[in-house]
């Protein structure tokens, strides 16, 4: 229903935005579809939580995640910009590295103002630049607003310009920041769901300690937040589906899973081998089908690209007494072999699932040990849409990975960039890390994670070919290699780009 098509010469069948060239393509005189696109990113769901990479079907199962590798591509380099949500979200919509602008470290605070400026290139506002209707459905955590005179944080009670809709998308209703960060409310486009006056009532208090804000406003509840969001990301594809003027459509859909607090829904409540932390991963597993079954119902399923990846690894508390420590207690490594987790530097951080399905296009069954970066899907798209060659200024940091989508030879990746949440930056180069163990200089003195990630503020050089888990640091054996890799990120500190 929502297949577009171009022709050899670059124009949509239909007449809808004619000029649209192809001819820097390799597959120029195929005829390519402008398919709909799902992307749905996980919340702090590490590449060890699905029975398709390596997750045990006793503690959990996850049949709409390993259905989607049966029919499209799995890629097992996969690797997130930064170990932290606010950055890695930031670089994915803009294929721009966060720690060249609004994360040097750290994440979005819950009233601090919008990260974005109106305007600013996002993949939303590509896709809609190309005809594309538009959706941000879930969790946000990179502001809204601007503060008033004088002050340093925004007022929700007010509306919040600019916001989501100011950088391409026509629809956004989400969660600010996490779970249960201390709005509790929604946000619906440029204000908050249901505001009813500018009353503020603080109550109860949140996860993290600190009481709700209490806006007049419906307050989310955490169990049900992953139905609430998936609920709304299918009446808004069914709605798409209604209109008269067929156009493709983007959605990206942020589900709350697998962030703590671990409130798994009643449906899923003691389904896991290993308690609520695989319950949580049950609901998001039941989320993906619920939206796959929407598009089958639909008849658009076939016409969709799916991708489903996540923006960091699985975060794993001291605390003996949580559900994730339970869970890897019972034999559950959310991470996979890999060293550390959210926050970190390591590879338990940054190394994340990310699955492909486009029939017609990407082979089913395959598996891709190719590496990429979420920052390179800006690029992928554009490439997929036949856009014009990207100019110096957009994108800077997003390299295209569709030949490797289309079964085609592609050479192996440009060094990439890393961060932890104190602004440690790593370069990957093939097979070989570079951590720089530095801490940004607009780091402050006495911020916390000055101290948290010490052990990180070390030069260090790992073969993760030979060492996958970074236990062999090898920085004193290879100084050639590190002084190079060291010139490569310095470059691309100082140029602005890598790209």
């Amino acid at each position: 229903m929502y297949k577009r098509q171009l022709n050899a010469g670059g124009y949509f069948a239909g007449g809808i935005l004619a000029g649209v060239l192809m001819s820097h393509l390799s597959f120029a005189d195929e005829v390519i579809s402008f398919p709909n696109i799902l992307l749905i990113v996980a919340d702090d769901f590490g590449v060890g939580s699905i029975n398709a990479y390596g997750a045990p079907s006793d503690l959990v199962r996850t049949p709409n995640l390993n259905r989607l590798t049966e029919e499209g591509m799995r890629f097992s380099n996969a690797n997130a910009p930064a170990s932290v949500c606010s950055p890695t979200r930031y670089a994915l919509l803009t294929g721009r590295y966060a720690w060249r602008g609004p994360f040097p470290y750290g994440v979005h605070d819950p009233f601090e103002p919008a990260s974005f400026d109106a305007g600013q290139s996002t993949i939303a506002s590509l896709l809609q630049f190309k005809g594309y209707r538009t959706a941000s459905i879930g969790k946000w955590h990179l502001g809204y607003g601007t503060p008033d005179e004088g002050q340093d944080h925004v007022d929700f009670t007010k509306p919040l310009y600019p916001g989501p809709n100011d950088v391409g998308f026509d629809y956004h209703f989400g969660i600010p920041q996490n779970l249960d960060d201390g709005h509790r409310g929604w946000i619906e486009n440029n204000g908050v769901y249901g505001l009813r006056s500018s009353k503020i009532s603080p109550y109860g208090k949140s996860f993290y300690g600190g009481p709700y804000t209490g806006f007049d406003a419906p307050q989310r509840s955490r169990e049900e937040a992953m139905g609430t969001v998936t609920d709304r990301a299918i009446e808004w594809i069914r709605s798409e589906c209604r209109k008269e003027s067929a156009r493709p459509f983007f959605l990206y859909f942020a589900p709350p899973a697998v962030h703590h607090p671990i409130v798994p829904s009643k449906t899923m409540r003691g389904t896991s081998g290993c308690g609520a932390y695989g319950a949580f991963i049950h609901d998001l597993d039941w989320s993906v089908g619920r939206l796959i079954d929407t598009l089958a119902y639909e008849g658009i399923r076939d016409d969709t690209l799916i991708i489903f990846t996540a923006d960091n690894g699985g975060d794993l508390p001291g605390d003996k007494d949580k559900p994730e420590i339970q869970a890897r207690g019972a034999g559950l490594l959310a991470n996979g072999p890999q060293r550390g987790d959210k926050h970190t530097i390591y590879e338990g951080g940054l190394r994340i699932p990310m699955i492909v399905r486009w029939p017609g296009r990407v082979e089913a069954g395959s598996i891709s040990d190719h590496m990429v970066n979420l920052v390179d899907l800006y690029a992928t798209f554009s490439e997929m849409l036949g856009h014009r060659p990207l100019a110096k200024g957009e994108a800077p940091d997003s390299i295209s990975f569709l030949p490797i989508l289309l079964g085609r030879a592609q050479s192996v990746r440009k060094p990439m960039v890393c961060n932890n949440v104190a602004g440690i930056l790593s370069l990957r180069d093939g097979f070989w890390k570079y951590i720089e163990g530095k801490f940004p200089d607009s780091l402050p003195q006495k911020d916390g994670s000055r101290n948290a990630f010490q052990s990180e503020a070390q030069p260090a050089l790992y073969n993760l070919e030979d060492d996958p888990a970074e236990q062999n640091n090898l920085i004193a054996e290879f100084p050639e290699k590190v002084s190079r890799m060291q010139e490569i990120l310095n470059k691309y500190r100082d140029s602005g780009r890598s790209r």
